[in-house]
């Protein structure tokens, strides 16, 4: 049996679907944290329940939730609650949240018997990062600059204990970007393109020159699939090049045929000048 935190999230319900279709028994797991619309999730899970070797429970991951760890052999932890800015309003329900609940993840994965965690981490435990060192490399000192960033980055603090004094194997995949079908609607490909479709103002922070390494989500999957099977420790995932804000819209306006009613505003808190990650040792450990 297969384990997934966070099911009915973006990332989790592609991966959830992936390994449906590939014939996995999963049992799936989310506790639709109101950062979204709960509806938004219900779409996911809807999607999921078609499968017949799918088990959904709606549970936090910060609950009792030993009974539902028998019999798993692997688990994706996806659940976290996300959003950058969001948490500089908000700082310690974040820690609380994606700290203890990785723990208690972390520590039913252990006493239980599991063999593996792919944890679900983020390229914002990097922070501001200079031009002149990019592209990132997994080995560069983390320095986040939002409490989302900072709680990722004690999460994999926390995984590399289990992994150092117990030897469960634990994996942390730095997602970059991730973009797609069912994405969040804070998020920026799905703000601009429904704000464009409405007529409506486009908020820009910044002047629209900060890059980022975009990621289609199932890229974002595939590397998830692949760390369950090798590679230990941390990786980039990501597409491993750049693209900044202004050009991102230009693009969507070509091929949409919209133009953007751009509105200016100061940078705000918490976002990074630019990402950019090098996915070489994905590539060479996991085959990515």
């Amino acid at each position: 049996m297969i384990l997934v935190t966070g099911c009915c999230g973006f990332i989790g319900s592609h991966l959830t679907e992936r390994l449906l279709k590939e014939g996995e028994d999963v049992l799936g797991i989310d506790n639709f944290d109101p950062y979204y619309p709960r509806q938004l999730k219900m779409r996911n899970l809807k999607i999921l329940r078609d499968y017949k070797k799918f088990q959904f429970v709606e549970e936090s991951i910060l609950g009792d939730l030993k009974h539902l760890f028998q019999g798993v052999s692997l688990v994706y932890h996806q659940a976290a609650i996300a959003g950058v800015r969001n948490s500089l309003r908000d700082p310690l329900r974040y820690i609380k949240n994606n700290l203890l609940g990785t723990t208690n993840i972390l520590n039913l994965s252990r006493n239980s018997g599991v063999k593996r965690v792919i944890f679900a981490s983020s390229s914002s435990v990097y922070g501001e990062v200079g031009e002149s060192e990019l592209p990132i490399e997994e080995s560069r000192k983390l320095e986040p600059i939002s409490p989302y960033g900072y709680s990722k980055k004690l999460c994999e603090e926390i995984c590399q204990m289990y992994s150092r004094i117990w030897g469960l194997e634990v994996v942390s995949l730095r997602y970059f970007t991730v973009y797609g079908p069912r994405q969040r609607p804070d998020e920026a490909f799905s703000k601009f393109i429904k704000k464009m479709l409405k007529g409506e103002r486009l908020e820009i922070y910044g002047s629209g020159e900060q890059t980022r390494d975009f990621t289609y989500v199932s890229d974002a999957v595939e590397a998830t699939l692949l760390a369950a099977k090798r590679g230990q420790g941390v990786y980039n995932i990501a597409s491993g090049s750049r693209i900044s804000l202004n050009k991102a819209l230009s693009l969507i306006s070509r091929v949409s045929g919209l133009d953007p009613k751009i509105v200016r505003r100061e940078k705000q808190p918490g976002d990074v000048t630019h990402t950019w990650a090098s996915i070489s040792k994905a590539k060479k450990e996991l085959g990515y």
